[in-house]
Order: structure tokens, then sequence, then C-alpha cells
């Protein structure tokens, strides 16, 4: 049976039950676009789920709750299906926590964040592009806020519907835009590339500590007491299911870690600078305080100049490399209106720097050189590199074609721009 909450928006479904989710799917598959969004949990909780599932076709708008215990089965197979276009923003981590947890498979799918970097508009978040182009106002408070609790608040549920209803009309209109300037082919690139996207288990990262404020201006003994401060917050948040930062906060283990208490009534003299969370656990706080201190001062590892953790750093000659494609790229980047990353990460320059013999065939074989970037900028930075990094950047006034040519990636004309609900003929998928 359905439970369905009490101030639903006018217009949206909502699915918490196999049935419901059966009677939805072939209008989906009808539809031949879908946009997709995901809630999830990951400020409250350890190991992340996603408790909201919301889409919407030109017709409609649901919200399917996946904590009913919903086998998300045939939606995973309508994903998969290429014959069905997924239209996402930002959906790295939708997919990838999808994929995880549900055992998900992406085809086919169109992000509109994606397509706003290609195109190098300046704010290419949802809300803005919401606000600039359609004049409707996502209030962000709602991104953190708990959605593994029911029932959903009608804030919640009219910010859910919210984030998918404007995709599909978002899209035709950003699609227009990079078949107008030719950016189409690198578009899909980067969707295709969305679609390997994965996440991985959540790891403790030992020098996470260091994003602490005031962090690195401890004592190195207080460091020590730190790193263990921090250890033993992971594994109670493990042991919870609760994320880390409900567990202490970053300023509490701090002053924890600067006082060095040794004993309960000594850790109770910090009172407000801890809160209440470690008077629960006070004994393992403690216990946590002497092995840092019995582990001595922290040393710190010299750092590599101008180096990066397992790399070398770059000698004389790479570094000046480095320095000419960094120039290059901003040239570049100027030229073509967007990002510098857009045209390559520094990661990217740092590994053309270091090649000491580059053909086409070694440049399509760099980490992050798709074959879109060797087809743009191939020539120029064969050029560049070919000449110690001293080589010309190639004059372009713009992305388009050279006269008589049509735009790469247009082979089909582009749409017009729907409203939020309407027809949907002749639209490419």
């Amino acid at each position: 049976m359905s439970a369905q909450p009490l101030h639903l928006p006018p217009g949206v479904t909502w699915i918490d039950t196999s049935q419901g989710l059966a009677e939805a799917i072939p209008s989906w598959r009808a539809a031949g676009e879908l946009a997709i969004d995901t809630e999830a949990d990951s400020y409250y909780v350890y190991r992340v789920k996603v408790c909201l599932l919301q889409l919407s076709t030109r017709q409609g708008d649901w919200l399917i709750d996946p904590l009913a215990g919903l086998d998300l089965a045939p939606l995973a197979e309508l994903c998969a299906d290429a014959r069905l276009l997924k239209v996402m923003h930002a959906g790295s981590n939708d997919v990838g926590l999808l994929k995880k947890t549900h055992r998900f498979a992406f085809a086919n799918v169109f992000d509109t964040m994606l397509a706003a970097q290609v195109l190098g508009l300046r704010r290419p978040g949802l809300a803005a592009l919401l606000l600039e182009r359609f004049g409707v106002e996502q209030k962000k408070a709602y991104q953190t806020s708990d959605w593994g609790k029911r029932p959903l608040s009608e804030g919640q549920l009219h910010y859910a519907a919210g984030d998918t209803r404007f995709l599909l009309p978002l899209r035709d209109q950003l699609l227009a835009e990079l078949q107008a300037k030719g950016r189409l082919d690198e578009a899909q690139e980067e969707f295709e590339r969305l679609t390997s996207a994965e996440q991985s288990e959540r790891a403790f990262d030992p020098d996470s500590w260091q994003r602490a404020p005031g962090a690195l201006d401890l004592e190195p003994l207080a460091i020590s007491v730190l790193r263990e401060l921090y250890a033993l917050r992971d594994s109670i948040a493990a042991r919870r299911d609760r994320s880390p930062h409900r567990i202490f906060r970053d300023d509490a283990l701090v002053a924890i870690a600067r006082a060095q208490p040794r004993s309960r009534a000594e850790l109770g003299q910090l009172g407000g600078q801890i809160g209440w969370q470690v008077e629960r656990d006070a004994g393992d706080v403690l216990a946590a305080v002497e092995r840092g201190l019995a582990a001595g001062p922290y040393v710190r590892e010299r750092r590599r100049a101008r180096g990066i953790e397992g790399e070398a750093p770059l000698t004389e000659r790479e570094r000046r490399r480095f320095e000419a494609l960094r120039e290059w790229r901003r040239q570049r980047a100027a030229q073509r209106d967007v990002e510098e990353s857009r045209v390559a990460t520094t990661g990217t320059l740092r590994a053309l720097a270091r090649e000491e013999v580059l053909d086409r065939e070694r440049l399509a074989q760099v980490a992050g050189m798709s074959p879109f970037r060797v087809r743009e900028y191939g020539d120029e930075l064969l050029a560049l590199l070919a000449n110690g990094g001293e080589g010309p950047v190639r004059e372009r006034s713009s992305d388009g074609p050279a006269a008589g040519e049509a735009p790469r990636g247009a082979s089909r004309p582009a749409p017009p721009v729907a409203p939020p609900r309407g027809a949907r003929d002749d639209l490419p998928i």
C-alpha cells in the first residue's frame, strides 16, 4: 500500500510500490527522453544510499522512494537502454551511486552541466541556469537536508520535483547552442565518459586532519594526537553509520589535540569547545590522546618542490615546457571563451611536458587527451613541443567552422526551444 506524502506538489506522482513503478515504466519508455536526478544522505551517514529518485518527462514529474524497498531493476533497464535519452545535471555522483547501490548501467546521456561548461558558460550550476533561463529559483538549502528521514517535508518535495522539471527544455536550449558553436562532438565525449562514472567505498584518509581549521598550526606532538583522534572518529562513524562530522566536529578535535587532556575532568574543562558529543565517547577519546602522546612528535614529510604525490619533480627542461604549455592553454581557453581546464587539465600538461618523443599516436595515449582534444589541439601541441616549448599558438577567432564547412556534430538541425511542458515533436535524441 502506498504511503503518499500529504504535501505532494500538484502534478507530481509518488511511487513507493512495485505496482506503481510497473505502471509508470511504459509511459517513460514511450517518452523517448527522461530527466533523472537523485537525492542521497551523504551529509548524515557513513555509507551513502539513494534516498529519492526524481524523474520527469514533458508530461509530468515522478518521485520514487527507494527506501520503501522497491526493486528498481525495471528503471535500471531503462537507464541502460541506448534508445532512451537520459538527461541529468552534474550526473557523475548520481550515475556512480546508482551503479554501486542498485546495479544500474547508463547509455545515451546528456548532462546539462557538462554542456554548459563546454559552451563556456560562467555559471553552469543548475540553480543559476534555472534562474537565468526560466526565472525559477531553487532553494539550495535543501541540498544538504536529511533525505533519509520520512516523511519528507513539503519544502523537500517541491525542491526535489523542481530538480528535474526543467531539465528537458534546458537540454533543448543547450543542444542548440552546442550545435551552433560546433561543440557537440566535444560534449558528446564528455557525456560518454560520464556513463563510466564509478563510486568507490568510503575509505579513511589518514591525512584528512590537515583540512581542519588550525590543524597545521599545532605543535608536532599535538598533531600526533590529532591524527589518532581522526582515526578514532572514522572508526566510530563507520560503526554507527553516521557522517564523521556528526560524531565529533573538526574544531573539537583540534581543541582536544591542543589541550591533550589525560582525564575525564580535564576533558570536561574544555566545555563548549568540544560539544556534548565527545562526552559520550570520553573513554575512547582519552585513549586516542594517550596513543598520540606515545607516538611522539609528528615528523612532517618534506614537500616535493612543485611536485605531486607519487611523481618526481619536473626537471628544469620539463618545467620550461610545462610553463609554455600553460601559456598555450591560457591563450587557447581565451580564444574559445571557456575555462582553462576544458582545454586541458594541469595533470595532462604535466604529462605532456615529460614526453621526450611525441607523435600523434603517442599523444592520444597521454592521460586526458581525449579524441576531441587530439583532433582539436594535436597539431598545435606537437609543434609547440617540437620546438622545445616555443611553438606558436595557432590563431583562431572562434570555434566556428571555416567558410563553407558544416559544424562538427551538427548533422541534425537544432530543435526549437521548448517550454517546460508541451509537445515533444521531432526532438532529436
